[in-house]
């Protein structure tokens, strides 16, 4: 059996092929893929070639939402017609690897690999949200982290998908979220979805978070691990605040941080990687709920098609982009 899928050959190549699916066995369930969506910041650090443990060629992706077409005969915990989230491509038979594999029109996956949705199909407004629920996750993990509570002054550092879910999570915890961002682009984006943003570049940048903050902040997030920013911030910290460090941090030299100043300070460090049972749970709850707004944060709806479209874009990072989603419904599996 085969598949159509989104390869990464080599790093700064994609492409649209078909890759073999193994037989499948009695814990496996064959799950054919509704969406996926592009994670913005671990996908863009693979097709560079600069995430740790990548190899070429893959199939990127983890976050995928697809329907049980087929159940062996150990599988209990699932049905022909559930609706899940999760699974992709095993390595191990090809020379093509999973890093993690979702972007696929099928998977062959033993049943644990899966996560429990819906015993029936969401509309496609709830489906597109959903499809980001481990991102979501991850900023649900961070404000946990940071114990976020009311009338606290958050400075998130990063305007993408995380550090907006964050500062959704911020206010719903009644705290004063502020985004800081690069991109003149995002900044604009997250004004328009009515936040506090600045860009870092401003030259009254220092005088308008002191304006903000008299007392400094309580927590800065960081989701950008730009060490240059993230020194310059910490002086714009509260005595004893927290700091939260969940960006990618693979240039070592790069990525030195000002250790006297976090000290002097006393500020406490966090870092999180990947998220947990508990925050899957309680983001799912928070999208359906709508406590996190997620649709408006996805610029592109593609059919899988045209994937390869949505790569060049995550590449360039032009035209503007923040939440990208492939369409399989019409994936010509074989």
């Amino acid at each position: 059996m085969k598949t159509k899928a989104v390869v990464f050959p080599e790093a700064n190549k994609f492409e649209i092929i078909e890759v073999p699916l193994r037989e499948m066995g009695p814990r496996d369930m064959l799950v054919e893929t509704l969406v996926t969506a592009i994670s913005p910041g671990t996908e863009r650090w693979i097709l560079f070639g600069k995430h740790l443990g990548t190899k070429f060629p893959c199939i990127p992706g983890y976050q995928r939402i697809g329907i049980v077409k087929k159940c062996g005969e150990e599988v209990k915990a699932f049905k022909v017609g559930d609706i899940v989230y999760g699974g992709g491509y095993e390595g191990g038979y090809s020379n093509i690897v999973p890093m993690w594999g979702a972007h696929i029109g099928l998977s062959v996956n033993d049943w644990t690999a899966y996560r429990f949705l819906s015993s029936s199909l969401p509309d496609q407004f709830e489906l597109e949200a959903l499809s980001y629920g481990i991102v979501a996750s991850v900023a649900t993990r961070g404000i946990r982290f940071c114990n976020v509570k009311e009338g606290e002054k958050i400075l998130v550092i990063g305007a993408g998908f995380i550090g907006i879910c964050a500062a959704q999570l911020a206010l719903r915890k009644g705290a004063k979220p502020v985004l800081l961002e690069k991109d003149p682009e995002r900044v604009e984006f997250a004004k328009k979805l009515g936040f506090n943003a600045f860009n870092v570049d401003e030259e009254d940048l220092d005088e308008k978070l002191r304006k903000y903050a008299p007392e400094g902040f309580d927590v800065l997030y960081d989701t950008a691990g730009h060490a240059k920013t993230t020194n310059r911030m910490v002086r714009h910290m509260k005595y004893q605040g927290i700091i939260l460090l969940q960006s990618q941090y693979f240039d070592l030299e790069r990525c030195a941080l000002d250790l006297d100043q976090i000290k002097i300070r006393e500020l406490t460090m966090r870092t999180t990687c990947g998220i947990r049972d508990e925050d899957w749970l309680e983001t799912i709850n928070y999208i359906k709920n709508r406590y996190i707004q997620i649709n408006p944060l996805i610029t592109h709806r593609l059919n899988y098609t045209d994937a390869l479209e949505g790569y060049k874009m995550l590449s360039a990072g032009k035209p503007f982009n923040l939440g990208i989603i492939f369409y399989w419904s019409e994936a010509d599996n074989i």
